[in-house]
């Protein structure tokens, strides 16, 4: 398992299924189940890899104006990975660009990914692998915008702070709760 059988497996998931991504965790489920142990152990580690490359605080920035106060950004991190390797690329150049995925967005926060490999490598040998990788990352990478600054959040992020303009029920980090 390399870094592009890795990608072909998650997008060609996604393409078969679109924007459900429920239905995505099973075709990827469905497709892990398939290959050997080893080639499973290692797509979970590719998937490690993926939610790191996008646990950066602009990210999280952006999904705080997309989905609102999140408690589970792992679970965001898996969704945003499961879009494929063009939606990572463009967040990490774009983190405005994360609004293009809002059509998705009632999935985000749905903990549809972690565990797949785990489950599917259950399946395959009857029994789990060994969890011993290097721990994540505690805080995100970079450095957060003052989301309670308007003015700040509409420069970083026009693109979701319009998007915000559109669609007043979800909860802006700048507005006093009592409103």
């Amino acid at each position: 398992m390399d870094g592009e059988l890795f990608w072909s497996i998650v997008e060609d998931a996604r393409a078969e299924m679109g924007a459900d991504s429920e239905r995505v965790a099973q075709v990827l489920l469905r497709r892990l189940r398939a290959l050997p142990p080893d080639d499973i152990e290692r797509f979970q580690e590719l998937w490690e890899q993926a939610q790191d490359e996008v646990f950066r605080w602009p990210i999280s920035d952006a999904a705080v104006l997309l989905l609102g106060p999140t408690d589970d950004f792992l679970a965001v991190q898996g969704w945003i990975v499961s879009h494929g390797r063009d939606t990572v690329r463009r967040l990490l150049d774009d983190p405005d660009s994360l609004v293009e995925l809002a059509p998705d967005r009632h999935n985000a926060q749905i903990d549809w990914f972690t565990g797949l490999a785990m489950e599917a490598h259950i399946a395959a040998t009857g029994a789990p692998f060994a969890v011993d990788g290097p721990p994540g990352l505690d805080e995100p990478l970079g450095t957060p915008v003052d989301l309670t600054d308007e003015a700040k959040a509409r420069r970083q992020f026009p693109r979701l702070t319009a998007y915000l303009d559109d669609n007043s029920w979800i909860q802006r980090p700048w507005a006093d709760p009592a409103d």
